[in-house]
């Protein structure tokens, strides 16, 4: 009975615990012309927050994309404190204590797809620590991915140091990377590869060594705009769009 009352909820669905882990949570948004209670499941698009948990806020900023196009957004909550004191940016999948927030995020995606009809395989966006998490993901789980978009991250991984589950899958996915020109403010020497960049050379880096591996990606370098995810929105919100209409028609 409660999964049937999920399925016909719509609009902005507040924070719920994840079953696997309740210390872990997510919110939604379900557009209104969703009819989870039949065959067609719904694209997903998850929406990965930095280092300031605007989960919600993300979540909010896509309401009028997901309307106009028929998906569902998934803005998962990685809270400081959920694993250890001492790992508040354990999420970005650099935890001390080795915790697996990607599957997480999986397990919660199973949830999802189980109560509100939505499809198993996502568009990923990340924003600074979600632009971390969300690179690193992709190293992970390829073929879980239809689309990823990674957006100034404070670190970066690169292929060669991570564990990469499956290359050739990652090099079929389709990529976007985006930063603001002005997001030029040095980074500490101790966050790891390229320690004492700037957010937009880590990422034009990035975007060079996946281009040497194979690994397409658009690169959108933002006038005027510096470390902003809201700013960056519309970046992200076309990437996407146009991937959702491809693909729509593909199942036509």
């Amino acid at each position: 009975m409660r999964e049937l009352q999920r399925r016909y909820q719509r609009g902005r669905i507040p924070f719920t615990a994840c079953r696997a882990d309740p210390r872990f949570s997510y919110c939604l948004y379900v557009p209104s012309n969703h009819q989870n209670q039949v065959q067609t499941d719904a694209p997903l698009l998850v929406a990965v927050h930095g280092s300031g948990r605007t989960a919600e806020g993300f979540r909010d900023a896509y309401i009028e994309f997901a309307e106009a196009h028929g998906c569902v957004v998934l803005a998962p909550l990685f809270p400081r404190g959920a694993v250890c004191d001492d790992d508040p940016d354990g999420y970005k999948l650099q935890s001390p204590r080795g915790y697996r927030y990607d599957q997480v995020l999986l397990s919660i995606i199973e949830e999802v797809a189980t109560e509100y009809r939505t499809e198993r395989e996502f568009y990923l966006y990340g924003f600074s620590g979600g632009a971390q998490f969300a690179h690193r993901f992709a190293y992970l789980h390829p073929r879980r991915l239809k689309a990823v978009s990674i957006h100034a991250p404070g670190q970066i991984c690169l292929p060669h140091v991570f564990e990469v589950s499956d290359l050739k899958a990652l090099e079929q996915i389709r990529v976007q990377m985006a930063v603001g020109c002005e997001d030029s403010h040095r980074l500490p020497e101790e966050v790891g590869e390229g320690a004492g960049c700037c957010r937009r050379t880590l990422l034009l880096n990035l975007h060079k060594v996946w281009e040497q591996a194979g690994i397409r990606a658009e690169l959108e370098e933002v006038p005027g705009v510096a470390h902003d995810g809201f700013a960056l929105m519309p970046v992200v919100q076309k990437f996407f769009a146009k991937l959702l209409e491809q693909d729509k028609l593909k199942n036509l």
